[in-house]
């Protein structure tokens, strides 16, 4: 009896073990950042887990370790790896530091209509085509597949669907090489094109070539590059992130609001003048973490607040922050509350927000289509941007940190 008892004893010790090292690692890695930007000259203070220390300073990075934490002062730019041990014996991960530049940057808030080309042709999907002798094939199926981009046909650069068209009709029933683009490699295919019941050639290959939609202009720096959105700009149908050949932002107009509501994403409706005097600038840059390019120099006045000190994401705190927004003809800080900070996030989901202030709540229901890309503000500092509705919770969002779009 004895015996069995001292087993199961020993048994329950190893569980509690098993669970205290799983909880102590886990808090390690949630807690304790893998990289992060500090300023120049300034002092940041980053929190540790009590168990866990810095390594003593390094070079110009100066360490200081404290009760909860560290504090850290550089007096020159550079990139440092500190390591963090457990109890100051253990190695726990290796902090990667970037000490940069002081920055400022506007934040916007400003509703924008944006215009992108892609850079070749997306394939969307493939189709069946009836043909003139009465059978129906399929001559893109298994050859081309959704999220592809054609480039050439025939050897020939094809980079409107009108164009490729007219490379289809005068190519003929005969089979040809087609360039695409698949996962970022060029590779050559061939396709023969069917003559259809209309007379005419078809491949049987819907694609998209250009896309516009509404945004909020989350900043602008002192040199006149933007960020926008805070998430890329993908194809509604295949989720695929565009490939850019160009674009431009425009001056837009907001004409209404459909408020939001649970299962029902709301929407601000616009109206974009596509035309040369309204453009306000170019796009450069489709990213996972956002829309990045260079402002017209006569817009940039306009499309500005003052310019804020960055906050970087170690100085981020649970709690009210605003987001500024211009929804009813004017910018204005609306409040929220941050309820979680992925300290480690490379994605723009770094941060869950909700809503807490009535009159916005009263205008739009939450957070609504074209209010990504509205900056975050938190202690005087642009921290973030929205990015994403939780759809069965309008109130309630993601946010990016100001810190990753600026590392773009």
């Amino acid at each position: 009896m004895i015996k069995r008892l001292r087993r199961i004893f020993i048994l329950f010790l190893i569980v509690d073990l098993c669970v205290a090292g799983y909880l102590m690692y886990h808090i390690m890695e949630t807690s304790i950042p893998d990289s992060l930007y500090a300023v120049v000259g300034e002092t940041e203070h980053i929190e540790l887990p009590f168990f866990c220390d810095m390594a003593e300073s390094k070079e110009t990075l100066q360490i200081t370790n404290k009760e909860n934490g560290y504090s850290m002062t550089s007096g020159d730019t550079g990139n440092y790896q500190i390591p963090v041990k457990m109890f100051g014996l253990l190695p726990v991960k290796n902090v990667d530091v970037h000490v940069i530049e002081k920055m400022k940057v506007a934040p916007s808030g400003e509703p924008i209509g944006i215009y992108v080309e892609t850079n070749g042709l997306l394939v969307l999907d493939t189709a069946e085509i009836e043909a003139k002798d009465g059978l129906t094939y399929e001559p893109g199926g298994n050859i081309v597949k959704s999220g592809d981009y054609i480039l050439k046909w025939n050897h020939k650069a094809v980079p409107t669907i009108k164009q490729l068209n007219e490379a289809i009709q005068e190519s003929g029933k005969e089979k040809v090489p087609v360039t695409i683009r698949r996962e970022g490699e060029e590779i050559e295919v061939a396709m023969r094109p069917i003559l259809a019941t209309d007379r005419t050639y078809k491949i049987g290959v819907w694609v998209r070539e250009d896309t516009q939609g509404i945004g909020t202009l989350t900043y602008v720096t002192e040199d006149g590059k933007f960020g926008t959105l805070g998430h890329g700009i993908t194809d509604e149908d295949t989720g695929t992130l565009l490939n850019l050949h160009g674009g431009e932002l425009y001056k837009t107009k907001i004409l209404g609001i459909m408020k939001g509501t649970s299962g029902e994403p709301g929407e601000l409706q616009g109206y974009i003048n596509m035309v040369a005097t309204n453009e306000i600038g170019k796009i450069q840059k489709n990213t996972s973490l956002g829309v990045f390019g260079e402002m017209e120099k006569t817009s940039i006045k306009n499309y500005c607040s003052e310019y804020l000190s960055v906050g970087m994401k170690q100085e981020i705190q649970k709690g009210e922050a605003w987001i500024y927004a211009n929804l009813d003809g004017s910018a204005k800080k609306y409040k929220i509350e941050i309820e979680q900070i992925d300290i480690n996030s490379t994605d723009n989901k770094s941060m869950i927000i909700r809503i807490t202030d009535s009159r916005l709540l009263k205008l739009t229901g939450g957070i609504v289509q074209g209010m990504s890309g509205s900056p975050i503000l938190q202690n005087g500092k642009i921290i973030g941007a929205v990015t994403h509705v939780l759809v069965d919770e309008p109130e309630r969002g993601y946010g990016v940190f100001i810190e990753t779009m600026l590392a773009q």
